[in-house]
């Protein structure tokens, strides 16, 4: 797929436009040309023939085939184009949806309903669950998936410290040991929580590697106990240094005790103070880790938004 410079930069500057960044100070030149790269990373990876076969092979999808999963772009009108492409939430085979990237503002369910008139027959083999696309605000959407929760560095750090910091401190995880542990205690909240497995999940050990090569892996410890774990990584926001977070997991006798908001932020003092930002992805159904994001100063500024189907 290749785009003209006037496509990519209409693209570009409509999904910059699904942040809200009204409370923070950002380049928005150098957030354009992060955000280009990255779009254009990933419509090229998924047209590749081999990352089709792979998709093809790993959902096993009744009547599909490899251009099934190209991403194909619409032209609605003279100055409205669409990317789409189909989707399956976290990667459930049971669960297909339609990503849509517009180079205009969707503000309704009526309007992304109108849109998917224009390719549903595409993607009926499929039988797609949801519509999904980008919104810097809450619209009138079905339900939301991830929100996106960020902060400036050093506006987290200087906020009031919790009183129960000075009581917690890090020890360095060097390899791999302490995922068992880490599956165990997951394993044992799903078991209490069955219907947050899916929007709660544990993290694969291969998305932990790069954060246990940064060093950003870490147990907390508390009273000489080990409570839980807390993982970043560093990555980028927009174009700018930052911390993404990963994981806040503690142990089943510690939760529910106020502690995650404290262990965030100490966190953040220790090992993220020469970043931008500290930000990361929450599914709205988790509660309690929007909360602690809240608590630290880290505000929603964008919404996965979906439209039901079915």
């Amino acid at each position: 797929m290749n785009f003209s410079e006037a496509q990519l930069q209409s693209f570009t500057t409509a999904e910059l436009n699904t942040y809200n960044l009204s409370s923070l100070t950002i380049d928005r030149e150098v957030a354009k040309s992060a955000i280009q790269q990255e779009l254009l990373e990933e419509v090229t990876d998924l047209n590749l023939e081999s990352t089709q076969q792979s998709r093809l092979d790993f959902f096993k999808v009744e009547g599909a085939t490899k251009d099934h999963y190209s991403e194909k772009v619409l032209s609605i009108s003279a100055d409205k184009e669409l990317i789409y492409g189909i989707r399956n939430m976290g990667g459930n085979p049971e669960v297909p949806f339609i990503q849509l990237i517009p180079n205009f503002k969707i503000s309704s369910k009526e309007e992304c309903l109108e849109i998917y008139k224009l390719i549903k027959e595409e993607f009926k083999v499929f039988r797609p669950l949801h519509l999904s696309f980008h919104s810097a605000h809450k619209v009138n959407a079905d339900f939301y998936g991830s929100i996106y929760m960020v902060s400036k560095t050093q506006e987290l750090i200087t906020q009031n410290h919790w009183p129960v910091e000075e009581f917690i401190s890090f020890e360095s995880i060097e390899d791999d040991s302490y995922y068992g542990w880490y599956r165990d205690g997951y394993e044992e909240f799903h078991r209490d929580f069955p219907e947050l497995k899916s929007k709660v999940d544990i993290n694969s050990l291969h998305s932990m590697q790069d954060p246990l090569e940064q060093g950003l892996i870490k147990y907390v410890i508390l009273d000489e106990e080990r409570i839980g774990i807390i993982v970043g990584e560093a990555s980028n926001f927009l174009g700018h240094t930052a911390v993404y977070f990963h994981e806040i997991y503690i142990t089943k006798k510690y939760k529910g005790k106020g502690l995650a908001k404290a262990i965030q932020r100490k966190y953040v003092m220790d090992f993220c103070s020469e970043s931008d930002f500290v930000w990361g992805t929450i599914d709205s159904m988790n509660i309690p880790s929007y909360k602690t994001a809240y608590s630290n100063g880290r505000r929603p500024i964008r919404y996965e938004s979906f439209i039901n189907l079915a």
